[in-house]
């Protein structure tokens, strides 16, 4: 019984996926540093290509795995359990992690890769809406909190030792670890028993809000659900002259009908959630952060080899110093779940700014420029800590609002894995972009350049996410609603 309720336990699930999490996105660091070493010395590259090719390997990992989150999205909320696709991409993820470590051919280096980023997607996508199965919405900030300094500390860990074993075990050897922690999570699979939020399970604040919710569902059934008019800071109201109030405290907006008892389409669903000023400027800033992270990766390692002649380990030094930080991703998932995500994402954003756009005066006449470096990559780590969290719960909890205020909506099964997948299609743009723009940029504008054009961004994105995201105090705006 004892051993029942600790397999079933939210900390031990959060722990499955976070540990799930952590090991896809370390797949896509551990190359990183010894890629450029590797192409020249394993496959015979030619120097003059490192750049493009190392950018192309980091880039592609990306767009496969933008591409099959926008899938498994769709899949995860029509399938009957969520289980079984979270099992079969843990085994493709060994599968073409196999293939990248035995391969010495350009192109079947770049096939692997971009499976891995397809296994990597069902794995992510299909995690996080298991974890907000489970959590639901009241302590889904310290969830993502948890889950996503496993996937920051997996992005940056990964590069870290994949470059000091490299120098000293090689190139195969450098995968010993990821097939470790593979084997590892799928055994945490088999142990970990995850039970549906049924009115039967729910907390007692929990089952009142199912309760409503499924009353709601019921008067409504006969005629369409509507859509709704949230109110939530900052969402898209319908407009006011296609409205039909409902009765006062059912917090529903009759516009025109759409049926409720089928799965909602991909096109009415997509347009609902993008309609949603704060859900789009989520995702850009989820997109913007990831794209500056992983533009360090994939020129960090180049530039400070061909610049201050450091090797492969200096840069697994600069990439673990980067990664301490994301320590305090919990206490910011924390801050988000009692202030609401706007504190959080744009305090962190605006730290991310500065560091991003002092990187560009490291340079050749820099007097310690290994020590600089560092400073200024653990404060960029510090500033996406803070911010990631955020900018993840506020995804979900703007769908979740959207579903309580119109049960239905989005069909019986709802858009949790779907809305997942569009929030890691976003953050796995970054896994395109910001190998794929660092290396266009290095090749123009040079390293200043690259760095000024990131910092930019960053200014932008924040400006954005403090005009649209979630107010101050918004749970306990929430809870006094509630109460």
């Amino acid at each position: 019984m004892f051993a029942s309720r600790v397999r079933s336990a939210n900390g031990f699930i959060i722990f499955v996926v976070g540990v799930a999490v952590f090991t896809d996105m370390m797949l896509y660091g551990l190359i990183v540093p010894m890629l450029p070493y590797a192409l020249v010395d394993r496959v015979g590259l030619a120097q003059e290509d490192l750049q493009r090719w190392n950018s192309i390997l980091l880039g592609s990992f990306g767009a496969a795995l933008m591409l099959g989150s926008l899938v498994v999205g769709w899949i995860g909320d029509r399938v009957s359990s969520r289980q079984t696709p979270f099992l079969l991409g843990l085994i493709a993820l060994g599968l073409s992690t196999l293939a990248i470590a035995l391969t010495q051919d350009i192109a079947m280096l770049l096939v692997a890769r971009i499976l891995q980023g397809l296994s990597g997607a069902v794995v992510a996508t299909v995690g996080y809406a298991i974890l907000f199965d489970v959590v639901g919405t009241d302590k889904i900030g310290q969830a993502l909190g948890f889950v996503g300094m496993s996937q920051s500390f997996g992005l940056l860990v990964g590069p870290a030792i994949g470059g000091i074993i490299y120098e000293h075990g090689g190139y195969f050897k450098t995968f010993i670890p990821a097939f470790v922690l593979i084997a590892f999570e799928i055994a945490l699979r088999f142990l970990v028993v995850i039970r549906e939020r049924t009115d039967e399970n729910l907390p007692p604040g929990d089952e009142e809000e199912a309760s409503k919710a499924s009353l709601l569902a019921k008067r409504y059934a006969a005629k369409p659900c509507y859509g709704s008019s949230l109110e939530s800071d900052s969402l898209q109201p319908p407009p006011e002259d296609s409205t039909t109030k409902m009765p006062e405290g059912d917090h529903l907006t009759q516009t025109t009908p759409s049926p409720n008892l089928y799965p909602s389409s991909t096109y009415h669903t997509m347009t609902t959630l993008f309609a949603q000023p704060r859900i789009f400027v989520a995702l850009s800033a989820l997109f913007i952060l990831n794209t500056i992270l992983t533009a360090y990766d994939a020129t960090v390692p180049v530039y400070i080899g061909s610049l201050f002649s450091l090797t492969a380990t200096h840069a697994s030094f600069l990439f673990l110093i980067m990664v301490t930080p994301f320590l305090l991703s919990p206490v910011a998932g924390y801050i988000t779940d009692y202030y609401g995500p706007k504190l959080a994402a744009t305090t962190g954003l605006a730290i991310l700014v500065i560091p991003v756009f002092s990187l560009q005066y490291v340079t050749a006449s820099t007097a310690s420029p290994f020590l600089t470096l560092a400073i200024l990559l653990a404060i960029i780590g510090f500033a996406s800590a803070v911010a990631l969290p955020a900018l993840m719960a506020e995804v979900s909890l703007v769908v979740d609002s959207i579903e309580k205020q119109d049960p239905g909506l989005f069909g019986n099964r709802g858009v949790v894995a779907f809305s997942f997948g569009v929030m890691n299609f976003a953050f796995a743009g970054g896994f395109l972009a910001g190998p794929v723009l660092a290396g266009w940029l290095m090749g123009t504008v040079g390293w200043k350049g690259l760095n000024c054009v990131l910092s930019v961004g960053g200014l932008l994105c924040c400006l954005g996410v403090g005009l649209c995201t979630g107010g101050w105090g918004w749970r306990r705006r929430s809870d006094d609603e509630g109460r």
